[in-house]
């Protein structure tokens, strides 16, 4: 009994402590360099009514299907900045929010032309010169062991969706779930996602025309990635319902069934 208590006693110490100093950033040093974070404004309710495609880089992506896209208004992650050269690609915008990611990726996107980019302050130091770059005001996910996760209370888990995201953006355990608050910042109706398969339990984590380096190094179990990313979905499209927006998944394949599944060549005119 004495050990239950200890356990349950260090994980809400460890999840207040996280939450104390996101809160420090947001209400803090956030409002301090409001400056820094005030051209994302530009961006609001520029595409009010349009559509777009989140391009992930799961295993079902093939150069074929991103082809197929450029006449959209794409969007591209993470190490999805290769397509550029290698398909007739040409994304909108471009995101990423995790550090090691970037420091993963960095060597190899110096040099490719590349849209506006949207990356996590908080935990990424830009330091590639001669890009159009906006910092967002991520609030990070909490670091949290399995325990916590299955012990502790669900609501002091509960994931969010900025509704400002010149003030914070949460991040979640997915890079498409910052991108998704950016489409409704926006004003976008109707997003559609491709490459979001939303499996790490095989030998292949991301396509393989998107690979990088160690990019079958998990940060967690397969099974707790999973989770947090279908709850991230989850909380995305009660969001979306609330604002009269429509999120499909075009991928083909995969593990993700929170959004209506569509067909890539039919939503596109090609069948």
């Amino acid at each position: 009994m004495i050990q239950i208590l200890k356990d349950y006693y260090w994980a809400f110490r460890s999840i207040f402590h996280q939450r104390s100093e996101i809160r420090e950033y947001l209400d803090r040093y956030v409002p301090e360099h409001a400056d820094m974070f005030a051209p994302l404004r530009q961006f609001k309710n520029k595409h009010i009514g349009q559509r777009c495609f989140i391009v992930a880089t799961g295993p079902s992506l093939t150069i074929e299907d991103v082809s197929k896209l450029k006449n959209e208004i794409c969007w591209s992650m993470n190490s999805g900045f290769k397509l550029i050269n290698s398909a007739d690609f040409h994304p909108a915008y471009y995101a990423i929010a995790d550090g090691t990611v970037y420091q993963r990726v960095k060597e190899e996107l110096v040099g490719h032309k590349m849209p506006p980019i949207f990356y996590n302050e908080k935990d990424i130091k830009w330091d590639i010169d001669g890009y159009v770059t906006f910092p967002l005001p991520v609030s990070v996910s909490l670091l949290l062991t399995e325990w916590q996760r299955n012990h502790l209370p669900k609501c002091l888990l509960k994931k969010r969706i900025s509704n400002d995201v010149e003030k914070c953006i949460y991040m979640g355990d997915t890079v498409v779930n910052v991108i998704i608050q950016l489409c409704f910042y926006m004003g976008f109706k109707e997003i559609y996602l491709i490459g979001t398969d939303c499996n790490y339990f095989g030998d292949n984590k991301h396509s393989s025309v998107a690979s990088y380096n160690n990019d079958d190094k998990l940060h967690d179990s397969p099974d707790a990635i999973y989770n947090g990313m279908i709850s991230d979905y989850q909380c995305a499209k009660i969001e979306a319902d609330r604002l009269g927006v429509k999120i499909y998944n075009a991928t083909r394949g995969g593990m993700l069934e929170v959004f209506e599944r569509v067909d890539l060549d039919e939503i596109l005119g090609l069948k």
